[in-house]
Formats: C-alpha cells, sequence, structure tokens
C-alpha cells in the first residue's frame, strides 16, 4: 500500500511514502500474578554492548573525543542566577527495583488507581504507590505465552529494551519489549486486560524482518493517541554495524482496543519510508499528550543527533486512524533558534571511568494545545558539560517555529532527560524536567526542575547517589532512557524514575512523586529512605553473585545445601564471553546457609558462591 508523504520545507515536493496494513494473531495470555518464576534467576552481562554497534560506536567515540578537545570543561564561578521559580518538590520517593541489567534502561507507568509499573532490564516489578514490591518477575517468564522459548539448541530468545504506558483512558497498561537479534527479533507487546497489572495480559508479536530484507528492530519508543498505539524503532541489518547496517526509522501505528479486549487478531500498519531529501530520517521521538491523551493524528521528533553542533528539528505528523481516508503522513524541517550538539560523557569522581551518555537524539516531549516541548541531552559549549536542551515548537498545526534554551550546571553533567506537562498558567504550558546528573564531585544521582513557560526554577536535588557507578571494565553505561508521567488524579503532580550510584557501585533504580511549586493540596511529608534489597547477602529475598566465562557458552545453575546436596535447579542459559551477573529471588528457601553453582556444559565449575538466607 502506498499512503503519501509530504515534505514540508523550502524547496520540499511531496513523495510517497510507503505504508503496509498488517494484522498479527493473539499469542498467548498471561495472569502476571500467576507466572511461575520461583527464584527470578537470570544472568545478565556486565560486558554488553553499546547500542549503536561496533563502526558507530566509533565515531560516536571520535565525535566525543573532538567535543573535549574543542570544548574543555570550564568551572566560570558564576555566581547562581535569581530566578522567582521555585523547584518542584518530592512528594514521596523510594527505591523502585534495584536490580537491574546493563544498562538500566529503566522505564515506569502508574494508573488512576495508584498502582506502579516499573520495567529494567530485564524485569517487571508491580509496586503500590509507597514503594511495596507486589510482584517482581523476568520480562521472558512474563512473555512466555508468546511462544518465544528458548531450548536446548536455540539459546537466542531474551528480552530487553522495555518500555511501558499507562492509558488513562481505558484504565489499561501497554507493555513494550524487544527479543533477540537478527534472525530471532521479534517486538513483543502487552495488552492489560484490566486495571490491574497484576491480572491478565494479551500478548501479540511481530516479527523484526516482516520484509524479508534481514534486518531487526531495535530501540521502541512510545506513545497512545485515543484509538491507538504508536511504536518506533530503527531497522539494524543482520551482523553490521549500526552505521553500516541502518536502513531506516520505522513507524508502527497499531489498534489498542483490539489488544485490551485480547481479539484474535490484532490490526496494525508500518510506516516505513519517513525521509527527507531522500535521505530516511534516524529516532523518530513519539510525542506524548500532555494534560490528556492526544489525537486522533500522531506527531514524531527527531534531530541531527550525532552531529557536534546542529539546529535542524523534523516535526513529523501521521495525521489520522488506521481505517481513515487520510494518508498523507508530513515531514517538515524546522530551525532552532539554538544550537544542540552530542552531549560530553558523564563525569566521575577520579579515578572513576565516565558514564555514557549516548548521543544527541530526543529522549522526551509532549503536546498541548498547539504546542510541543521537548528535551534531548546536549553539549553545552560555554562550560563543555553535557546539559538539558529543552525545545519549544509553537503554532505546530499552523506555521511551526523552535524556541530552545539549555539548563546547565557547570560541575554536573546531566543525562537521559525526560519531561511531563504540569499545568497551564497564564496561557504558557508548564512542565517538570527530570534527568539523571553526576559530577566529578558528586555521586550519579537524580535532578528536576521546574519550568513556567518562560523561566526555570533551580535543581531539584531528588535522589542523591550513594557512591559512583563501577560495572563495566571501561566507561560505564548510565541509562539508555528514563521515565516520566503525569499523575492523572492531580494536575501539577508528575512522577518520575531515574538512576542513582548505589552504595556498591551498582545502578538503583528510584522512583519520586513531584509536584509543582504551586501545588497546595498535597501535603509535603518528610522524604523517607527506602530500604534497598541486601546485595549481595546475607539476604531474605533476591542476592546476585558476579562471575566470569573464557568463552559464550552454557551455563546450569543449582542451589546447594552446606552437604553438598542439590537443593534446587535455578536455570540452564547461554552465557556470554567476560563478566556476568546471576541474579535470583532467594525467599523461597528456607533460612540458612547454602551454595550458588555455575556449571559449565563440560562439567567446568565457574561460579560457586556461598549466601546466607535469612
Amino acid at each position: 500500500m502506498l499512503g503519501a508523504l509530504l515534505m514540508l520545507a523550502k524547496g520540499a515536493a511531496a513523495q510517497q511514502a510507503h505504508v503496509q496494513r498488517f494484522t498479527a494473531p493473539l499469542a498467548g495470555k498471561v495472569v502476571l500474578k500467576d507466572v511461575e518464576d520461583k527464584y527470578n534467576a537470570q544472568v545478565y552481562n556486565l560486558e554488553m554492548p553499546e547500542p549503536d554497534a561496533d563502526a558507530e560506536q566509533e565515531n560516536l567515540r571520535e565525535v566525543k573525543q573532538y567535543i573535549a578537545a574543542h570544548y574543555p570543561h570550564k568551572n566560570r564561578h558564576l555566581a547562581a542566577k535569581g530566578t522567582a521559580i521555585q523547584p518542584p518538590f518530592v512528594v514521596r520517593s523510594f527505591v523502585a527495583d534495584t536490580l537491574p541489567g546493563i544498562p538500566p534502561d529503566n522505564n515506569m507507568a502508574i494508573s488512576a488507581g495508584q498502582r506502579a509499573v516499573s520495567v529494567v532490564n530485564s524485569n517487571i516489578a508491580v509496586l503500590d504507590d509507597y514503594g511495596q514490591m507486589l510482584y517482581r518477575k523476568s520480562l521472558y517468564s512474563f512473555s512466555l505465552a508468546t511462544g518465544l522459548i528458548n531450548t536446548v539448541t536455540n539459546q537466542n530468545n531474551y528480552r530487553f529494551d522495555p518500555k511501558v504506558i499507562y492509558d488513562p483512558e481505558a484504565d489499561r497498561y501497554i507493555c513494550v519489549m524487544l527479543n533477540g537479534i537478527n534472525e530471532h527479533n521479534w517486538i513483543v507487546v502487552g495488552f492489560s486486560q484490566t486495571n490491574r497489572p497484576d491480572s491478565t495480559w494479551n500478548f501479540y508479536k511481530f516479527y523484526g524482518n516482516y520484509a524479508g530484507d534481514t534486518t531487526w528492530f531495535d530501540y521502541p519508543a512510545i506513545a497512545i493517541t485515543h484509538n491507538e498505539l504508536f511504536f518506533t524503532g530503527n531497522k539494524i541489518g543482520y551482523d553490521q554495524s549500526w552505521q553500516e547496517g541502518f536502513h531506516r526509522s520505522l513507524i508502527y501505528q497499531v489498534n489498542k482496543q483490539q489488544g485490551y479486549n485480547g481479539d484474535t487478531a490484532i490490526t496494525y500498519r508500518i510506516w516505513d519510508s519517513v525521509t527527507y531529501n531522500g535521505k530516511f530520517i534516524r529516532n523518530l521521538f513519539p510525542v506524548k499528550g500532555g494534560a490528556s491523551i492526544h489525537g486522533p493524528e500522531q506527531y514524531f521528533l527527531s534531530n541531527r543527533n550525532f552531529d557536534v553542533q546542529n539546529d535542524t528539528i523534523f516535526l513529523i505528523k501521521v495525521p489520522d486512524t488506521i481505517g481513515a481516508p487520510d494518508s498523507i503522513l508530513t515531514v517538515t524541517r524546522l530551525q532552532s533558534d539554538l544550537a544542540y550538539g552530542v552531549p560530553p560523557s558523564g563525569r566521575q569522581k577520579p579515578p572513576y571511568d565516565s558514564l555514557a551518555t549516548n548521543d544527541g537524539r530526543i529522549l522526551g516531549s509532549y503536546i498541548e494545545g498547539d504546542e510541543i516541548q521537548f528535551v534531548s541531552a546536549s553539549l553545552y559549549p560555554a562550560n563543555g558539560a553535557s546539559a538539558v536542551y529543552h525545545g519549544k515548537i509553537s503554532n505546530v498545526t499552523t506555521s511551526p517555529t523552535v524556541h530552545a534554551e539549555m539548563f546547565t550546571v557547570d560541575t554536573l553533567d546531566f543525562g537521559y532527560p525526560n519531561i511531563s506537562y504540569a499545568s497551564n498558567t497564564g496561557g504558557m504550558n508548564n512542565s517538570i524536567i527530570s534527568f539523571d546528573y553526576s559530577g566529578p564531585s558528586t555521586f550519579a544521582g537524580m535532578g528536576a526542575i521546574y519550568y513556567d513557560g518562560n523561566q526555570y526554577s533551580p535543581m531539584l536535588n531528588v535522589k542523591s547517589g550513594d557512591s559512583v557507578i563501577s560495572v563495566l571494565a571501561g566507561p560505564e553505561r548510565w541509562g539508555d532512557y528514563t521515565g516520566s508521567q503525569p499523575d492523572w488524579n492531580m494536575p501539577g503532580v508528575v512522577w518520575v524514575e531515574g538512576i542513582y550510584g548505589r552504595s556498591n557501585t551498582r545502578y538503583g533504580n528510584y522512583m519520586a512523586k513531584l509536584a509543582a511549586p504551586f501545588i497546595t493540596s498535597v501535603t509535603q511529608p518528610q522524604q523517607t529512605k527506602a530500604t534497598a534489597l541486601v546485595y549481595p547477602n546475607p539476604a531474605w529475598q533476591f542476592i546476585s553473585a558476579e562471575f566470569s566465562v573464557p568463552h559464550e557458552q552454557s551455563v546450569n545453575f543449582s542451589i546447594y545445601d552446606m552437604q553438598g546436596r542439590v537443593v534446587d535447579n535455578l536455570l540452564s542459559t547461554w552465557c556470554k564471553e567476560g563478566r556476568n551477573v546471576v541474579q535470583f529471588n532467594i525467599g523461597p528457601l528456607a533460612p540458612g546457609a547454602y551454595f550458588v553453582k555455575g556449571i559449565s556444559a563440560k562439567g567446568e565449575v565457574l561460579l560457586t558462591s556461598r549466601f546466607i538466607r535469612q
């Protein structure tokens, strides 16, 4: 099927966009709380590749080396600017899930009934709004109903890059995750049947290599309109680098009501030819609604995310629902009044390695009225720091223009910002912007600011780091994204999720309920520090054990008592070369001392760790 693509810019001409319509069968159903995941055991590699693969990452490293040489860090010793704008305040905060993979890839959604779903690589947790964990399952176990199951001869099914969103109109949740790479790649989508995330979910799966062009789908981003789910991602060639293997970015448009209903088939279409001047536009970021869900049209944003300095912003619009007659997808090239650039890495206390900020792609946005606000991480040339780039697109539906500003602190670097609508005062949209931070004298933590439509507040320290982050043998992964959504019960209140450095130098995943400074109907309690799960031991619930393997191989993990008898088998899985961590829940065990052992198919003992179940 061909739909029209209209490029709106000086000298641009209309082109044809390739649009295909499909159906996907119901893959299965599952009740989350009943998922069999006794030990929640899984292995994650401590030397995971970066998201953009070898050649593109080498290009990104060269850009960052150039930035370090030409835009060195400077402490300008500037006095803090006076502002009458107060920062947001913390209503409630807690540790959400403290055992993420690498990178954390943390995201969250919370319902009007105050049930939170927190996802990380590679788990899903259901919590109440005070941080009490009700259920925690691996993404793999949660989505086994899809049939994507490992066997003795096929260990290529694993879940990663989770995203979750709450639908305030339908009072339901949607969870998107990826499975495998190359020919094993699927996009897995779960729709909750009710407003209880621990209840029944309907699963559908979409094959990454749907066109038979030996490509797979990576880096999902999601949003919803009144009738549909939209998710985007990038198509990568099998066994190719990002630079050589990038084919195009895609837009999936999915009938969400069919998903909530658990229909035997779900209708969707794919826009796979989003171009400007004949070149595919990368990293299409879907714009979420502000005070409410937007639609039926859906907007997307993109930029030149690998450039040292650039001012181009792309505004893309899918005009209507799948069955509507209007199929003209428009691409508008805009010029911002402030250039952005690839952000430098996040500094940590010497001698620890820096934190990866990735490239300058757009990471958060919303639309309210005729205005879109969006954020990304960017180089701030005057001090050489990684700053929050905050843009506003005015007159979206008529003659869009872009104005942007940056929020920076000389002694800090900011990463993975996100943004949500807070309110509208005096005709101006107010926002809460959250982000991770780190610095040469400051442990990795989580911050936020309030924007009143004209000025920024000072930074709120949402969560201080307890230590540096030190997991890998080299530059540290820091994220890939963070979470942010309005509290649908109370305008001016936003839920956020980010990363901080734990006392054991691992990642901590933190969730907070923030209120705009004008809010008076929320009592501001004393912020309490939630108790993190014990790591590594003694413990009563989750425990982790590190080990190394000389080459990729299958490893069997079991629990033994102190007499050397097998108590239970944890899992058999394929482990990557280098440092790995196995993590599992020891709650089902009786109190006492045990060993966890990892033994290769050849009988080689790769792990022996003693632990105590309290």
